[in-house]
């Protein structure tokens, strides 16, 4: 299954799980989330994620100890808080038809807690990648790994709060 599929099922799963838990499998399907999900899925995959593992891999080659320490730390310190996360929130609240100062009051409010999150899920995942995956193949693994994180993602980003 190709990475731009990934967003959509996880998505998809995410907005089953949330239906199920509150008892309403009969509430509409979300198309514009998923396709939110979708669309930036593809677009992160394409120029966010093959790019930067590239330029991982060709910085600190190999799968020593200390090259997958790099690479994590370059991932989940630098990249992730400063690419990733704000690309992810910009796109999917501007999609969305957020307004930008009420995306910028969801970013702060939920900022710190999903960078936490994703270093929950990814740092183990991304040592068993660097460590156990051929280079040519991290990126596909890292779409495997996408379809879990995009179902917690979805669930996160999508929480409903109780104000």
């Amino acid at each position: 299954m190709s990475g731009r599929w990934l967003g959509l099922l996880g998505d998809a799963l995410a907005q089953h799980v949330e239906k199920k838990s509150l008892g309403s499998l009969t509430e509409h399907f979300d198309l514009e989330r998923s396709s939110a999900f979708t669309i930036y899925s593809c677009c992160w995959g394409a120029f966010g994620l093959r790019p930067w593992l590239n330029f991982l891999n060709r910085n600190f080659p190999g799968s020593s100890w200390q090259a997958i320490c790099q690479k994590v730390v370059m991932q989940q310190l630098a990249w992730n808080p400063t690419v990733y996360l704000p690309t992810f929130y910009g796109f999917n609240g501007l999609y969305r038809g957020q307004d930008v100062d009420a995306l910028i009051a969801k970013v702060r409010s939920e900022y710190v807690s999903c960078l936490l999150y994703i270093w929950k899920v990814w740092i183990p995942m991304s040592i068993g990648i660097f460590a156990f995956v051929p280079a040519r193949h991290q990126v596909a693994a890292n779409f495997l790994g996408n379809l879990l994180w995009n179902t917690l993602l979805s669930l996160f980003y999508n929480e409903r709060r109780i104000e």
